[in-house]
């Protein structure tokens, strides 16, 4: 995709560091865009496709991008998509800076979700009986007598002309 109006020299800081890419991130009429890699994959947990539909996965956030054609993972440093509405919509906070020309991008620490504690009123299972059969022994070798030596015939040169 080519894009009119590219202004290039834009830094891009995620989580206080500085992303640093080949393929760099280019402000376009006022808006954002970037490649899918390292931007995006830095943030999401996941991306797929289904259909056409791009579908990148946060935590329990989700956000879908409608794509011309299923990019390969390969292509992806080369898939330019506007960043700041689709992080945004995966729970990331997203600012941009005009006079610095940084682009901000914040992600939360997603919390930790323990399982539910042990309750004994709860119903378990018995425990159930696995049949393991019992190992049969190998039977031992018999030594029939002093082993012969191999008789393999090698060829010979009899007679030179």
């Amino acid at each position: 995709m080519i894009f009119p109006l590219l202004t290039p020299a834009l830094v891009v800081v995620l989580n206080g560091a500085i992303v640093h890419s080949y393929a760099p991130a280019y402000l376009v009429r006022g808006h954002v865009v970037a490649p899918l890699e390292p931007y995006v994959t830095a943030v999401a947990a996941s991306i797929g496709y289904s259909g056409s539909q791009l579908i990148v996965t946060r935590g329990d956030r989700f956000a879908q991008l409608p794509m011309a054609a299923n990019t390969a993972p390969a292509q992806w440093a080369q898939t330019y998509v506007e960043i700041a509405p689709l992080l945004r919509s995966l729970g990331v906070r997203v600012s941009y800076d005009p006079q610095s020309r940084r682009l901000e991008i914040d992600t939360a620490k997603i919390a930790v979700v323990t399982p539910t504690p042990f309750n004994p009123a709860v119903p378990t299972a018995p425990p159930s009986i696995v049949f393991t059969p019992s190992p049969v022994a190998t039977p031992r070798p018999q030594v029939s007598g002093k082993p012969a030596p191999r008789r393999t015939p090698l060829p010979v040169r009899c007679c030179t002309p």
